[in-house]
């Protein structure tokens, strides 16, 4: 990746044959080197073997950088490994693998991740000697590789059930948009609880605090950093409390998924906001659907298909926590342990002068900061610096959505047999809900539109928040217009009334979460962030898909 930090200067070239789209749903802003390094190979081999697991018909995929911005292009599966996927196709259905792979989440991988990481975490980097920080970074480092893999060995299992049910309801409903696609997806919220911000360990430490007066009032304190470890250290049951939700929450990357970001215990405000709402007005009370609104929906679809639509639908519910899950316990913890051993090494480097901030290290790709940790070379703290201004003064318009080839239409070979088909058209609804954008129409002075996430109306306050520096200034009630949301930002999501973002569609997370909280989301509106000025009052449809610009 070249050095340019001037956006007017710089040039985009496809990073090889074939046509690349630009992933801004994902990470919106530049990437870090030394995350973009990992992730390429790693998703490819999570992601590889969860479509071969799974029988999906699609190729490998690839990934790149260019100029920091992150876009991806597939490739075309080889007819030799035809005959295995159309009989794992045939499998996953018979045996609804995706159940097994629930169970295999919740009894094996999630508790054991959460073991390692908490013991990768508990070592305190700034102790050790340079040479025992690069080698703790280098564990870090391999950690964070498994995660982005374990992250996406459960894609199938996460995403087929839910796109199964879209590309059903898509053949059922033909040109309709009476009622819309994001109706029939809000019946499954209440599926995912911490998709909703719902945490045992955050209701344990809330009840906690309720009974503890002395321990309560530290959350009114302004030092933020403080008050997490006055509550970390504080008497009775808030103590141990405090720490075991702080050991998982605090050291998460606050937005999006890679170590450029900052994590939780660096913004240590939004985190003592969060445990204030917790204390004050008790769990998140996840948005559920009910029966009558179910009945009506299934009245808009033609008879014979309401046995199949009720079934899909519980597959759908059944799998929805591992959309979120996955990544908040695998690479969004991961990239935030790994940035924390980076800032310690960086924080001895700031203080010898060789950079002018410790966070300036993650700017570095893994060789560079081998050579800059071991005072072997690598670039000065002026380029780093550099880099640092780059990645966070721009964004995703800066980067064109295709280079390369122009796209051709995806397609499904028409002589699939019937479980490898359905997989090719699930698959292919996942990845339009997951990164589409509404229409474009004509600009319209008070108005934008885009694609309806969660249902209901709301007017109130937005706050437009484009990094994680700015959560503190989200109030309850506030909707949130920014260019995405990822996992990690489900930290703050209770505090909002409402949801507004420039890209994603109907499987993105801000969808997913809109849906959960039951507050009104309004996705993939291209320019929301530029079009709405913070402060504005705004009136939100989220079944509709307008925003509307009040005076």
């Amino acid at each position: 990746m070249a050095d340019s930090t001037d956006p007017a200067r710089l040039t985009f070239d496809p990073p090889g044959p074939g046509s690349w789209r630009l992933d801004a749903v994902h990470v919106p802003r530049p990437w870090s080197r030394f995350h973009g390094e990992v992730f390429g190979p790693n998703v490819s081999l999570g992601a590889g073997e969860s479509a071969r697991r799974y029988g999906s018909v699609s190729g490998r995929g690839r990934f790149a950088l260019v100029n920091g911005f992150g876009y991806g292009s597939g490739s075309p599966l080889d007819p030799a490994e035809l005959p295995a996927r159309i009989a794992a196709a045939e499998e996953t259905f018979a045996t609804r693998r995706w159940r097994a792979d629930l169970a295999l989440w919740e009894q094996q991988a999630k508790p054991a991740t959460i073991r390692s990481q908490l013991a990768l975490q508990r070592i305190d980097t700034a102790a050790l000697s340079p040479e025992d920080q690069l080698a703790h970074i280098a564990t870090c480092r391999d950690n964070l590789a498994e995660m982005i893999q374990q992250h996406h060995r459960f894609n199938m299992a996460a995403l087929l059930p839910i796109a199964d049910l879209i590309a059903h309801l898509r053949q059922w409903l033909g040109a309709r948009t009476d009622p819309p696609l994001g109706a029939f997806l809000a019946l499954v919220r209440g599926s995912a609880p911490e998709s909703a911000g719902a945490m045992p360990e955050l209701d344990r430490l809330a009840q906690a605090l309720r009974a503890d007066p002395a321990s309560r009032a530290l959350l009114a304190e302004p030092d933020h950093a403080e008050v997490l470890a006055r509550l970390r250290n504080a008497p009775g049951a808030v103590g141990p409390a405090a720490s075991a939700y702080l050991d998982l929450v605090g050291t998460r990357v606050l937005d999006g998924l890679e170590v450029g970001a900052p994590t939780g215990n660096e913004v240590p405000e939004v985190l003592v906001k969060g445990i204030r709402r917790a204390v004050d007005a008790g769990p998140p009370a996840p948005g559920r659907s009910t029966a009558p609104e179910e009945a009506r929906l299934l009245e808009a679809l033609p008879a014979e298909h309401h046995a199949t639509f009720q079934a899909l639908l519980a597959e759908a519910r059944h799998n929805s926590r591992l959309r979120d899950e996955r990544g908040l316990y695998s690479d969004v913890w991961a990239a935030g342990i790994c940035r924390t051993a980076i800032l310690a090494a960086g924080t001895r480097l700031a203080a010898g002068g060789r950079l002018a901030q410790a966070a300036h290290l993650v700017e570095a790709d893994w060789a560079e900061m081998q050579a800059i940790l071991r005072n072997q070379g690598g670039p000065d703290a002026d380029t780093l610096a550099a880099r640092a201004r780059y990645r966070t003064s721009v964004d995703a318009s800066i980067a064109p959505p295709l280079l390369g080839d122009k796209p051709t239409p995806p397609t499904i070979p028409d002589n699939l047999p019937p479980a490898a088909l359905r997989i090719a058209r699930a698959m292919m609804a996942s990845g339009d809900a997951m990164f589409g954008t509404a229409p474009e129409t004509a600009p319209e002075p008070t108005r934008l539109r885009g694609i309806g996430s969660s249902p209901g109306t709301v007017t109130g306050t937005a706050r437009v928040i484009r990094s994680p520096a700015e959560f503190g200034r989200l109030q309850p009630g506030d909707i949130l217009v920014t260019p995405t949301t990822t996992e990690s930002f489900n930290i703050v999501l209770p505090l909002l009334g409402g949801i507004v973002t420039d890209t994603g569609g109907l499987l993105s997370h801000a969808a997913i979460v809109s849906r959960e909280y039951g507050i009104p989301g309004v996705v993939g509106t291209r320019n929301a962030t530029s079009r709405i000025q913070d402060g504005a009052t705004i009136r939100l449809d989220g079944l509709k898909g307008e925003v509307v610009l009040l005076p």
